[in-house]
């Protein structure tokens, strides 16, 4: 049986193999004149210098994973605060939307991860801007694995903490996903989807990443800038997407982009 793609108005560039998808995105837009703004997304099999949190490289075989990035124009006066947050929701509510994968599977990761088990990363998230003569551009890069996971870099050749056991989607899948059913699944939740967050901003989204925060209520460790680790327990993000983690100092704020979250090994 032939899968149902869902429709939306992306023209969709693809390629086979790229320096990274946001990279080509925002080498699109950055020649772009005031005017009607395109919708437009790229998509590549392999990527050479794909980045994930902390200058992490973000790579994989061609083929076995979905890497993709879109634009989408924002209004000058509209904050971002938050945006990698409700792309998280969006992208596992068009994952789970699919056949064959329950919304219990998919969890989300302050501040960009998608995860399954609530310990292996599935996909992450990198989120780019630039101006615009009419506002701003914000490039949406995803990336989820879909039919095998990448190997974990070797012990001490990345700085900063561990990383996240990679897993992917044909682990929880009934039956295989074909990558153009997911990239037509995510282009059609984020058309539906990215007009709240214009609108409303991440509120929109809180309670619903909430719902789907594999640490919510955990203990958890969060590294900060200057290499200190801070321990707590997570107990609320804020409208801003700001993660408010109570320790026993207090109640600290924590800014995406800053910090690195581990749950905490007991």
């Amino acid at each position: 049986m032939s899968e149902t793609l869902p429709r939306h108005s992306f023209a969709i560039e693809r390629h086979s193999e790229v320096d990274s998808t946001n990279a080509v995105a925002l080498r699109a837009m950055q020649s772009l004149s005031a005017g009607p703004f395109p919708r437009r997304a790229w998509v590549a099999d392999a990527q050479m210098g794909g980045r994930g949190q902390q200058g992490r490289t973000w790579s994989a075989a061609p083929g076995e994973a979905l890497l993709m990035s879109l634009v989408w124009h924002f209004r000058t006066d509209q904050p971002l605060y938050g945006l990698s947050l409700a792309v998280g929701v969006i992208a596992e509510q068009a994952l789970t939307s699919l056949p064959g994968i329950a919304s219990a599977m998919i969890g989300l990761k302050w501040p960009n991860d998608l995860l399954i088990d609530g310990e292996r990363k599935l996909g992450g998230i990198l989120i780019e801007t630039l101006p615009h003569p009419t506002g701003r551009i914000a490039v949406i890069g995803i990336g989820i694995n879909l039919h095998s996971a990448p190997l974990l870099p070797a012990t001490g050749t990345q700085a900063g903490p561990p990383s996240l056991v990679p897993a992917c989607l044909d682990d929880i899948a009934q039956t295989p996903v074909s990558r153009d059913a997911v990239l037509e699944a995510l282009l059609a939740s984020c058309e539906a989807e990215l007009p709240q967050f214009a609108a409303h901003g991440f509120v929109a989204f809180r309670a619903r990443w909430q719902q789907r925060h594999s640490l919510q209520r955990r203990p958890v460790v969060a590294r900060l800038p200057d290499g200190r680790q801070l321990h707590g327990v997570v107990r609320d993000v804020a409208d801003n997407g700001a993660l408010q983690l109570a320790t026993d100092d207090g109640l600290h704020t924590l800014v995406s982009g800053e910090v690195s979250l581990r749950a905490a090994r007991t």
